[in-house]
């Protein structure tokens, strides 16, 4: 084995693992987490980042009462996307309620689990950290005939192509999956040919998906918006309500606002 790439389960390293890495002594490179246990390279999204976005888009479109479902806070992007929905609410004036959040593991059971305590308590929205969580928790609404976006809005983190057959169709963070894989594996080719230096860890910009889950076009049609102010096809003005749309965000980058997109 010339090199490792590494993506790590839910927890820490066990004992057994960590003296097995440390003794074969090849190049790693961690993918998606950092670890304690491990002083190594790493290429990562900006978790922080793409959870603040993901909870101030909920705050803006009205919803104040947002809960949460994280990953294990012993996990470097569980902490990372925590901390983002918390000091997203603070930025938006709303206050972080401890019997508004539940801690997952990452898997579908744990979103479930969270569905049923969480629900009852009646959230505006909620922030699901991964998607497997948010099949749970949407199952878990289901169950109780609790429904999205028109009793709660929700928004996810990360985008997968299976997930379009959700109904609605859902609100998500989305990762530069091609990209984390392609600079992780030029990063650990580089380390196995013989570069030298200090340790490093690159972060990947996610982006915004915005589609119905989290209430948006709810939102419009109480504000009397207009989306779309003229249908060059049919020639009149076309409510957002009437026709599924997508915005994405760019969360960083110089455009200066949203690009308006049908999906």
């Amino acid at each position: 084995v010339d090199g490792i790439l590494l993506t790590m389960a839910p927890g820490r390293l066990t004992p057994w693992l960590q003296r097995m890495l440390a003794e074969i002594k090849v190049p790693i490179v961690l993918v998606m987490r950092t670890s304690k246990d491990l002083k190594t390279d790493a290429v990562l999204t900006d978790d922080y980042k793409g959870a603040f976005e993901a909870v101030a888009h909920l705050a803006r479109i009205g919803h104040r009462r947002i809960a949460l479902v994280s990953g294990p806070l012993e996990v470097s992007n569980g902490t990372a996307r925590w901390k983002g929905y918390r000091e997203a609410l603070e930025a938006n004036g709303l206050t972080c309620s401890p019997d508004l959040i539940a801690e997952g593991d990452y898997r579908t059971e744990s979103g479930h689990r969270a569905g049923l305590t969480l629900l009852p308590r009646r959230p505006d929205a909620v922030f699901v950290a991964n998607y497997l969580m948010t099949v749970g928790f949407m199952q878990a609404a289901d169950e109780m005939e609790i429904r999205c976006p028109e009793d709660f809005g929700l928004a996810s983190f990360d985008d997968y192509p299976w997930l379009r057959c959700f109904r609605p169709r859902l609100t998500t963070i989305e990762l530069p999956k091609y990209e984390l894989g392609a600079k992780s594996a030029q990063l650990l080719l580089k380390r196995i040919s013989g570069m030298q230096g200090r340790t490093t860890v690159q972060k990947l910009e996610p982006q915004l998906c915005v589609r119905e889950s989290c209430g948006f076009t709810l939102h419009l049609r109480n504000v009397d918006r207009k989306v779309f102010p003229h249908d060059s096809q049919k020639g009149k003005e076309l409510d957002v309500a009437s026709r599924p749309t997508v915005i994405r965000e760019k969360l960083a980058g110089d455009q200066p606002g949203p690009t308006l997109t049908r999906d």
